[in-house]
């Protein structure tokens, strides 16, 4: 699919270029080498916005980013595999987990594998190794300026089960480094769907550095495993010396729904926001060992427990026959004022 010329784009601008397309493009590409081989992604190149890969083969979730000649997200150890390597029993998942800016959890479960009813739900459910399909792309105007939007459908169902749809809209703005997730998903069968959901940001270096500090008005109320919470601010940026336990901490989303790391020895703020009406929670997941050193921040409709323990604790979601719920995540990259790199 060819790259459609940007939006308000002045005849002076135009007269400039040789093309719109070497100012902001959209190109697919297929990846060649490794475990990544076969892997359908999109490169959007948007030099004065955030840049970033869309990963055709995995729910459309984002892998690379950068922006103000800064990486955002986190790579993990492995690197990036393609969906079709998928290990989806027990906790097979982090075998084919690539980090990346943004990892789809849901849409029938998230958090630690379980068995309800004969069915086996593996860590943070399927949702995220579905290939996208009806994937298109556009440029737009809004109050903002320019932007682009991709759009697709990710479809997970198996017969007799639920049929959930996934129609996901992530727009970029041309002229400011802002990226936005906007989710539908939609129960398109004809009986109940149990139903949870996530957006597993994943940030790493430079962002994640000594000198780092997180600020946010979601209020802490436990850890993973029970442990007592600390305040969401207090948790350590630096590396460890040594390899450390990971840790989660539960959060339930504050009236401005938003989550800020600064960074100010790199002078940029990384700002999240999240619609809290269907994002009750925020998990940080931290993991400050040498060799990992990442930050995972994420919107969340439970805790990490899984499928059976959502259940019984109310928090599985449950949607009707042509029943709708909207999710949406923003994030924001500034510039520190009077900071310099």
């Amino acid at each position: 699919m060819a790259t459609p010329a940007p939006p308000a784009m002045g005849d002076n601008v135009r007269r400039l270029v040789g093309s719109p397309a070497q100012l902001v493009r959209v190109d697919r590409a297929q990846l060649t080498d490794g475990p990544a081989a076969g892997a359908p992604i999109l490169i959007v190149r948007n030099p004065r916005g955030v840049s970033f890969e869309v990963l055709l083969d995995r729910a459309m979730d984002i892998g690379w980013a950068d922006a103000l000649s800064l990486p955002l997200a986190w790579s993990a150890p492995r690197g990036r595999v393609a969906s079709i390597r998928n290990e989806p029993s027990g906790v097979g998942w982090v075998r084919t987990f690539g980090g990346g800016l943004l990892t789809t959890c849901g849409l029938a479960s998230t958090g630690m594998p379980s068995t309800v009813d004969g069915s086996e739900y593996g860590l943070h459910g399927r949702i995220g190794h579905i290939p996208a399909e009806n994937v298109t792309w556009r440029f737009e105007i809004d109050e903002s300026g320019p932007l682009i939007e991709i759009t697709g459908e990710v479809v997970e169902a198996a017969l007799g089960e639920p049929t959930l749809r996934l129609t996901r809209v992530i727009r970029a703005w041309c002229q400011s480094p802002v990226i936005e997730v906007e989710d539908v998903v939609t129960n398109d069968g004809f009986v109940d769907a149990g139903h949870m959901y996530r957006h597993h940001i994943n940030l790493g270096y430079p962002l994640v550095d000594e000198g780092s500090s997180l600020s946010t008005d979601a209020a802490a109320f436990a850890r993973r495993g029970g442990d007592a919470a600390q305040p969401l601010p207090t948790m350590r940026m630096p590396v460890a010396d040594t390899a450390v336990d990971e840790s989660v901490t539960y959060a339930r989303s504050g009236p401005t729904g938003s989550l800020i790391v600064k960074a100010p020895h790199h002078g940029v703020a990384l700002t999240i926001e999240w619609t809290t009406a269907t994002f009750p929670l925020l998990l940080a997941w931290r993991d400050a060992s040498p060799g990992i050193n990442v930050l995972g921040i994420e919107p969340s409709t439970s805790r990490d427990d899984g499928r059976a323990e959502a259940a019984r604790t109310g928090e599985l979601i449950t949607l009707a026959p042509g029943e709708t719920r909207t999710y949406r995540t923003r994030m924001s990259l500034l510039p520190l004022i009077g900071r310099q790199r």
